[in-house]
């Protein structure tokens, strides 16, 4: 890390005004974690989960579309959400993982999203690194129910982009689930004297825009 870079993004970067400029964000945030309460969920309907039926209001597309400022999981196709709905094929999908059928595909991937909530909420990180739902749709509902507990970056390489960075990284940790990555750039902000007070959305923020920036300008894909 160049430690007079660091230095000096860290001086001309507002986290104060920055936050403000993020109310309307945050209020989304908790408009979402109060419509899909964990009790919600464990009732909700696949019309209200999938994307693919023209539905503004579903759970796949607020967590991709509504709260895409939140992290961009625009990268890959719809079988992301575990099952979807195929406008072209008149009927839901779903990922073989899940079941064998629509239904329990459904009812599979409702638990699983559950169980991630509760390992989540405990910081259980060995069993969130097991949970079958796709990594980024894992690390968007992390970083949206539990914004002061995980990092909102999903994809693995930019999260070792910006460990090396920020000469954290180990082979051990380059090699872990992304869960652990993350928590590795929470614990570095927790304990630097400027950023321990930043909220970990200013902290990406803060990565993306100031140090180390994009990791396009490595030639690194923009997508998460």
């Amino acid at each position: 890390m160049e430690l007079l870079s660091f230095k000096k993004a860290k001086e001309t970067f507002d986290a104060n005004i920055f936050e403000q400029s993020c109310k309307d964000l945050f209020r989304l945030r908790e408009e979402f974690v109060n419509i899909f309460s964990i009790d919600k969920i464990a009732s909700m309907k696949i019309e209200e989960y999938v994307v693919g039926l023209q539905s503004r209001n579903s759970f796949c597309y607020w967590l991709e579309r509504t709260l895409h400022s939140l992290g961009n999981i625009s990268g890959q196709a719809s079988f992301k959400f575990g099952i979807w709905y195929s406008p072209s094929k008149e009927t839901y999908c779903f990922q073989a993982k899940f079941g064998d059928n629509y239904e329990e595909a459904f009812k599979n991937v409702k638990s699983a999203i559950l169980e991630l909530l509760i390992a989540g909420e405990k910081k259980d990180y060995k069993s969130i690194a097991k949970n079958p739902i796709n990594s980024a749709i894992k690390g968007k509902i992390l970083a949206t129910y539990y914004p002061d507990k995980y990092m909102n970056i999903y994809a693995s390489k930019h999260l070792d982009y910006y460990m090396k960075a920020l000469g954290i990284s180990s082979t051990e940790l380059l090699k872990s689930d992304v869960v652990y990555k993350r928590e590795a750039l929470v614990k570095f902000k927790n304990n630097d004297d400027d950023m321990k007070n930043w909220s970990n959305y200013v902290f990406s923020a803060f990565l993306w825009s100031h140090y180390p920036k994009s990791p396009s300008r490595n030639g690194i894909s923009l997508r998460n």
